[in-house]
């Protein structure tokens, strides 16, 4: 089971072929544990570690 890497939650999805979205803390990450916040206009805005 995967796990949010920004708040540990479980309530995931997936978005993308690499792609993944939080429904608790609302962030997407990918496989390569980037973590992204999104933007009104849907753009990806990468969060620092």
């Amino acid at each position: 089971m995967l796990n949010c890497p920004h708040c540990g939650s479980k309530s995931i999805g997936k978005i993308g072929t690499d792609q993944y979205y939080c429904w608790d803390c609302f962030v997407e990450f990918n496989d390569h544990r980037e973590i992204f916040n999104v933007a009104e206009d849907g753009t990806l805005i990468a969060l620092e570690g």
